[in-house]
């Protein structure tokens, strides 16, 4: 594999390589799994970092070698993070779908912090620092934000919708795209704002949205520059046509916001 990745790299102008095994020591997904993922998983990533240092040798610069991170507890469980992290430029906390496809009871997917009242604890900040106390030095650590939504049918009209058992688990909701067109304060849904939680929601009655938008992309990027973290990334481009997330995240991250 480690040659493969140099072969890539030889190929294309790519700055590096990220894995994306989602998860170590897991096969919800369907993979085939085993305890000794969580050895031979920083096995690997020191076979690929010795792979690229010698290419990079070669060529006079370094080769980038990331992961992108679950961001609850189950991830830091099936890794080495303290020893993970040696080879690694950045881990990139997957800090959205935090909330979804296996909850009924509906929440904020990429919310900043965890409000009160809130049953799941997770947020970017718990994931931050569940990953500095496994050994993950601040300044490799990226947080995520979503351009894209999470949403739940069939929910009790009940505050805002907020935190209420729905009548399905929360799946895919429309892309920031979307959200911009017809959703947000249109069409019967009304933008709501959780200020413990940094983020924002949509609710019409019955149905609820979790999302991001251009004031929690602001909070997370200041988190990022208040923290010392290396910084935010996102799932995904096209998500956003509108470029306004992107716009806020490059305007908050170079001061001008």
């Amino acid at each position: 594999m480690a040659a493969s990745a140099v072969r890539v790299l030889s190929e294309h102008p790519f700055d590096g390589i990220d894995l994306d095994w989602e998860y170590p020591c897991y096969g919800e997904a369907g993979i085939a799994s085993s305890p000794d993922d969580k050895r031979n998983f920083t096995l690997l990533l020191r076979t690929i970092r010795e792979a690229l240092d010698a290419k990079g040798s070669l060529e006079g610069r370094r080769y980038l070698l990331t992961i992108a991170a679950g961001a609850d507890q189950y991830y830091v469980d099936g890794t080495e993070m303290d020893q993970a992290q040696k080879y690694l430029d950045f881990v990139q906390l997957m800090t959205y779908d935090m909330r979804g496809g296996f909850q009924v009871l509906t929440g904020h997917h990429t919310n900043l912090y965890a409000p009160a009242g809130d049953l799941f604890r997770i947020s970017a900040d718990a994931s931050v620092n569940m990953f500095v106390r496994a050994g993950v030095p601040r300044e490799k650590l990226v947080i995520g934000a979503a351009f894209y939504s999470r949403v739940w049918h069939g929910v009790p009209d009940r505050n805002r919708g907020l935190h209420q058992m729905a009548g399905g688990s929360g799946g895919y909701g429309p892309a920031f795209t979307e959200l911009a067109a017809d959703y947000i304060n249109k069409n019967g849904y009304t933008r709501y704002w959780d200020e413990e939680a940094c983020a924002p929601y949509l609710f019409n009655g019955s149905s609820l949205i979790s999302y991001d938008d251009e004031e929690s992309i602001r909070r997370k990027c200041d988190y990022v520059k208040d923290q010392g973290l290396a910084g935010i990334m996102f799932w995904e481009y096209s998500c956003d046509k509108t470029h306004r997330l992107l716009n806020a995240m490059y305007r908050t991250l170079q001061g001008n916001e």
